[in-house]
This record gives structure tokens, C-alpha cells and sequence, in this order.
């Protein structure tokens, strides 16, 4: 193990009884979420009292408190999320952690100096994505929890500030990009409100058989803490805001200890278990391990086995963390106020008392100030030494000498949160209300399409056609490739081949490329003389994050499909921006193929059925990772007029004959009724 430097053990805190189990047993820092612009909505969070109370806590000990914002955010919200940012400058937030890249364009502009951590919520997973961020204004960045220990090493070697999750949930989708529950009820995770639709039962053999095949056992990389420590992370990320304090005082433990080279990992690894899993825990991704091990659910006895340890559990944090020394200087002359001198580190001060009485008995002594000042239990204090210096024949009472060692101590206190809370220069910044674009005539036509002759006949149509890389290799038309954006892999597991693939695309004459998150920001990035156009995996709900990705290099953009078509329509569009028209909208992204895992690819039935019957499609790439699709085809032909100033419609035909991909084309061109079965997405019915 590579002892040359210290990770963060970074703990999750829902509550303030959660900040205190974390803080007394071992995290370094602690991430909470407040009232507002939480990824973890239904936790109990953090009032902007207990927020304060909570830096307080943290800043006592040492220990750094960072506030999730890590939602997407409409125009409406940026105000009140400046005023938020400037509130947690106030009290010394150490950090923000945001997804939306309009987010951070305010925060910037609110708070420059305060630090910004890219979420997992921004996809990045290779060096060039971490780039991407470090570039655009993070100072950390939270990879995606789909990685090989070399794949974070690599990131690790950009220099950038890593976070990586090592303990608790893990999330069947590429974090992100799931738009599952937002499709199903409308509640999005991207705002905060996953309803966790995936762990409801899911089968991808047809059978009626109860399976679970979007539900994954927890993370745990406790074992490889020190494989993650000589990789060169910076902060060992525990999961679980939404848990209970017993929950973090466990995970906490067990990281500290891994951390630490101490303790007993396979005790600390079954009480882990015990307060809570998933019919265990995995680290396939890790390890390369990928497949139907990985996954599981809640039993009931996972339930069960929680009541037995969380006695013990709860007793890791009843008492006080004593993490600061304190010296004392006592002085008593006759007729002078006395007075206490304190030294804690490098932080100093001095209480004074009252006049010193003449003593009638026997005369105050060494040992009764000692005996007072002694007294430090429940306190972050240890005493380090007491000076005295008392005159004969006075008495100073024991409630007198016990006031001012609690003053003492109070004091010290503060000064030691002033000293561990940071100062940030809070500008006057206020967002201005973008002014929309009026309607601007007719959309123009974009295709999706994975079939060869498809992009053909669409590029007579279309003023853009996007295709994988694998279509794109075997077009030989000028008139074709002029008009080809090539699309990326949503999960790019080789970096480096994925660069010499465009680069010689490019030499061919390829000059259009999609993307979709800031791994492919990253890549692309590496391209001279490009059009990068941006696609709806950038979850674009705000104006700033447009005009953010425009001083980025994006020269268009495709609006989140989370939405409102008036939502759509009132955002100021600096850079030609359109709406995902047509198709089955992607649900998820997975790095573990649900239908290979339950069935094997010999058996593959194409999708999975839930419960109700309904059947989702999913698509395999390379076998390297799938994309499930939604059981209904989102239709708004006949509604392009809700999208005011949309600079095109996004009509994703897939892999569909070509015949059928004709006739979608030609019946948005004619802004045509929709037939058969068919949704309209969120569009009129928003996400909360």
C-alpha cells in the first residue's frame, strides 16, 4: 500500500444524528443535501439551521461538510438556487457537489472560489472526460461506479481530484442517464425523485417467474482499499444518504479501518451486511467480474439481521470523538481578577474571573484547580497540561472555576470552527431571466438510425443524419458523409481506440460528431475542426447550461426530454437547440447486460416484461454494454408547433426498416397524425 498520501473518508449524512455517527467514528468528510436541489429528495436533509449546525459540527472536528446540489434545475430555479449557493458560502460550505452544468455556471458566477465536484451524475468515466470537467471549472470529480481499477487508475494518473464510491447502493444504470422512473410516474432522478422502479420485479425470459433483473447488490470495495490508495484516489466515497445513522457508523468504520490498515475487515464486513445489503454485496465491476453474480435484492432476512447489530452499532458514536488537545494557564493574585489562559494548537485566549476571595479555611490550591478543570467529558478536548499560579490565603469558589472552564472551552470551540470554516468572496451576481426565442417556422429534420441504408435515404431528407460508428465506417458517399454525425458508445471502455476511430473517420471526410456527456466532451475535444453537436444524455434543462456548453464549443444542442414542451419553448436558445421527437426513448444505459445475465445470449428474448406485462426493448452494443428502451414509441408529429424556437426535431428511427423509417420521416414533413399505440412522453405532463 502507498502510504505517500491520506484519501478522504467521505461519509453520507441524511440527519444530524447521521452527521455525528460519521464524525465520531472516523469520516473525513461528510456530504449532506439540504431542503433543496437534492439528488436524494426524500431523504430528511438538511433547514439552513441545521446545515449551519451541521459546519459547525464538522469544522469543530476537523472535518469537511459538502452540500449536494445535485439536481438538474429549470429556468425558474436559478434565484433561488444563487441564493442558495451564497447561503452556503456564508456558513462555510467546503464544497458544492453539482451535475448540471448550468448549476455550475451559476455557482461560479455567485461563489468563484468556492470548490465544485462534478457529480456521478455527469457521467465521466476516462481520463479525457475527467479533463472535460477539470476544465470546465471542477476541482473534483465523482467517476462513474461502473469502473475497472485500471480505468480509475487512469483518471487518477490525469492529476484530477478523484472521489471514488467504495460502500453502498449501486445503480443498475450509467448514473445520469436513467429517465426510468421519470417515463414510468414522473418522477425524475435527475431532480431528486427516483421512485426506484428497478427494483420492482423485471423478467427478461417472458416467464412468470418473479425475477428482479435490473436490481444489483450493493458496492462494497472495502477489500480493495488499498489497491484504490496506490491508484491515487483522493476521497473514498460511502453512499447512503438516505440510511440511518447505524447504517454510517458501520460503513464509516469499516473504510476508516480499511483506510487505516487496522482493524478486523471481515468483522467490520458482516456487520456491514447485517445493517444492510442486498442479498450481499458485489465489487464486479471493479474486478472485471461482470454478470448475474452482481445482482440481488432486499429478503427479508437482509431485513431481519439489521435489529441484531444496531445496538452495538449505535454505541460506536454515543460518545463524544476526542480529537483536539487543550492546555490551561491558571492565574489567581489577591485583589486581580483571575483568569484562565487556553492553548489548543495554534489557537489561543484568555477568560477572566472574578476578584479572588480571602480564604477562611484553607487557601485554594493546585489540585482544586486541577480537579475542575479536569473536567472535560463531552467535550472534543483532551487535556494537555495545567499551568497554576496562585498566591497564598485567597479561595476562588469550585462554580467559579467550573464557568470558566466552560468558557474556556466554549470559546476555543468557536475559534476552532472560525479557524476550519473557509472564507469565499460572495459577488452581487443575480441571474438575469433568459428571453426566449419566438417560433422560428418549421423545425428541420434530424434521424437516429443504425441502418446502413437508412442514412442514406434519410440524408435526402434530413439536414443531419447520426449513426454509431460501426454504420459510419461503411459510408462511402460524399453527399452521404457531409451529412453523417457520428455518434459515440454511451460507455467508452477504451478511450485511446476510441480516438484512433474517429481520427479516421475524420481523415475521411467525417466532420459532424454527437455528444452526450463530458467523457465524449473529452474526446472530442482531441479533434481539430469539428462540429460537435450536443445530445440529450447532457440533460439540458436550463438556459445557463446551453450558454455554458456554447463557450464549451458546442455549436447545437438537443434539450433534455424531461421537459415540458413549454419548458422547451421558454428557454433562451444561444445556440440552435431541439427536442427528441420520435422513438423509443432510452430508459437506461447498463454496464451489465440485464438479459445476459438472467438468460445468456443464446437465449436473448430482446427485452424484459414487467410485472403489468409490458415489455421494454433492449438493445446490445458490442456486448459491452445495452441500452433499454421504453415499451411505448414517443410521438409528437402532429405537436411540433408546441416547441417554439426549436431548431430541429429529432426523429430517432433506430434500427427499423427502412420502409418504416421512410414513412415516419415523411409524416413528420407533413406534420401527419400518429396511429397505433404511442406516447407522448413528458411533454405535457412534466416530472416533478
Amino acid at each position: 500500500m502507498n502510504n505517500t498520501h491520506k484519501p478522504e473518508v467521505l461519509a453520507p449524512a441524511g440527519s444530524l444524528e447521521s452527521i455525528f455517527a460519521a464524525v465520531r467514528c472516523g469520516a473525513d468528510g461528510i456530504y449532506a443535501g439540504g431542503k433543496l436541489f437534492s439528488a436524494r429528495a426524500n431523504a430528511v436533509n438538511f433547514s439552513h439551521e441545521d446545515l449551519k449546525a451541521a459546519a459547525d459540527q464538522c469544522h469543530l472536528h476537523g472535518v469537511k461538510l459538502y452540500r449536494a446540489m445535485n439536481t438538474v434545475i429549470f429556468d425558474g430555479e436559478a434565484e433561488e438556487f444563487v441564493r442558495e449557493v451564497k447561503f452556503c458560502a456564508e456558513i462555510g460550505i467546503d464544497g458544492l457537489i453539482i451535475q448540471d452544468i448550468g448549476a455550475a455556471f451559476l455557482a461560479e458566477r455567485a461563489v468563484p472560489n468556492m470548490p465544485r465536484h462534478g457529480s456521478t451524475q455527469m457521467t465521466v468515466h476516462t481520463p479525457l472526460g475527467a479533463i472535460a470537467a477539470k476544465n470546465a471549472g471542477f476541482c473534483r470529480i465523482v467517476p462513474a461506479r461502473e469502473l475497472s481499477l485500471e480505468a480509475i487508475r487512469k483518471i487518477c494518473e490525469t492529476g484530477t481530484e478523484t472521489e471514488v464510491f467504495v460502500h453502498g447502493a449501486q445503480c443498475m444504470c450509467l448514473s445520469g442517464q436513467c429517465y426510468m422512473s421519470a417515463l414510468i410516474g414522473s418522477r425524475s432522478a435527475n431532480r431528486g425523485q427516483c421512485a426506484q422502479a428497478c427494483r420492482l420485479p423485471f423478467s427478461a425470459d417472458n416467464k412468470k417467474t418473479e425475477h428482479y433483473a435490473l436490481s444489483l447488490k450493493d458496492m462494497s470495495l472495502v477489500s480493495h482499499i488499498g489497491e484504490l490508495i496506490d491508484a491515487g484516489c483522493a476521497s473514498f466515497k460511502i453512499e447512503g444518504r438516505m440510511k440511518r445513522p447505524e447504517y454510517v457508523a458501520a460503513a464509516v468504520t469499516a473504510v476508516r479501518h480499511a483506510a487505516d490498515g487496522e482493524g478486523d475487515i471481515s468483522e467490520d464486513m458482516a456487520r456491514l451486511e447485517a445493517v444492510f445489503s442486498r442479498s450481499g454485496f458485489t465489487d464486479g465491476y471493479l474486478t472485471g467480474k461482470i454478470g448475474g453474480e452482481m445482482f440481488g435484492h432486499r429478503r427479508k432476512e437482509d431485513v431481519v439481521s439489521a435489529d441484531k447489530v444496531l445496538p452495538s452499532l449505535a454505541a460506536l458514536y454515543k460518545d463524544e470523538k476526542k480529537c483536539r488537545s487543550i492546555c490551561f494557564s491558571f492565574a489567581a493574585r489577591a485583589g486581580k481578577p483571575v483568569t484562565l489562559g487556553f492553548s489548543s494548537g495554534d489557537i489561543n485566549g484568555v477568560i477572566s474571573g472574578a476578584v479572588p476571595e480571602a480564604a477562611v479555611n484553607r487557601s485554594l490550591s493546585a489540585e482544586d484547580v486541577k480537579r475542575q478543570l479536569s473536567k472535560l467529558g463531552g467535550t472534543v478536548f483532551e487535556l494537555d497540561g495545567i499551568i497554576c499560579d496562585i498566591d497564598e490565603g485567597i479561595t476562588v469558589p469550585a462554580s467559579e472555576l467550573n464557568r470558566l472552564r466552560r468558557e474556556a472551552v466554549s470559546e476555543c470551540e468557536r475559534l476552532t470552527v472560525m479557524k476550519n470554516t473557509p472564507r469565499y468572496a460572495v459577488t452581487g451576481y443575480s441571474p438575469e431571466m433568459p428571453v426566449p426565442a419566438g417560433f422560428s417556422g418549421n423545425p428541420a429534420l434530424r434521424v437516429i438510425s443504425s441502418d446502413a441504408q437508412t442514412v442514406r435515404m434519410a440524408a435526402e431528407y434530413s439536414e443531419l443524419v447520426i449513426a454509431p460508428i460501426n454504420v459510419c465506417r461503411g459510408l462511402s458517399e460524399d453527399a452521404v458523409i457531409n451529412k453523417a454525425a457520428v455518434s459515440l458508445p454511451d460507455i467508452v471502455t477504451d478511450e485511446e481506440g476510441l480516438l484512433n476511430e474517429l481520427q479516421a473517420l475524420k481523415a475521411r471526410g467525417f466532420s459532424h460528431f454527437v455528444c452526450g456527456n463530458f467523457t465524449h466532451l473529452g474526446v472530442l475535444s482531441e479533434l481539430d475542426n469539428i462540429h460537435i453537436h450536443g445530445g440529450t444524455g447532457l440533460n439540458i434543462t436550463n438556459s445557463f447550461a446551453i450558454k455554458r456548453f456554447k463557450e464549451l464549443g458546442l455549436e447545437d444542442i438537443t434539450a433534455s426530454f424531461e421537459l415540458k414542451a413549454a419548458q422547451f419553448s421558454s428557454l433562451c436558445k444561444e445556440i440552435p437547440t431541439g427536442f427528441y421527437a420520435y422513438g423509443r426513448l432510452p430508459l437506461m444505459i447498463t454496464r451489465n447486460c440485464p438479459v445476459k445475465a438472467q438468460s445468456g445470449c443464446k437465449s436473448c428474448s430482446g427485452g424484459l416484461t414487467d410485472r403489468t406485462g409490458r415489455f421494454f426493448p433492449v438493445e446490445c452494443d458490442d456486448r459491452k454494454y445495452a441500452r433499454i428502451r421504453n415499451c411505448d414509441i414517443l410521438e409528437t408529429s402532429d405537436k411540433l408547433s408546441s416547441f417554439r424556437g426549436a431548431a430541429f426535431a429529432l426523429l430517432d428511427t433506430g434500427n427499423m426498416p427502412l420502409s418504416q423509417a421512410e414513412g415516419v420521416i415523411r409524416r413528420y414533413l407533413g406534420h401527419g397524425a400518429p396511429y397505433g399505440k404511442f406516447t407522448r412522453g413528458l411533454y405535457f405532463r412534466g416530472i416533478k
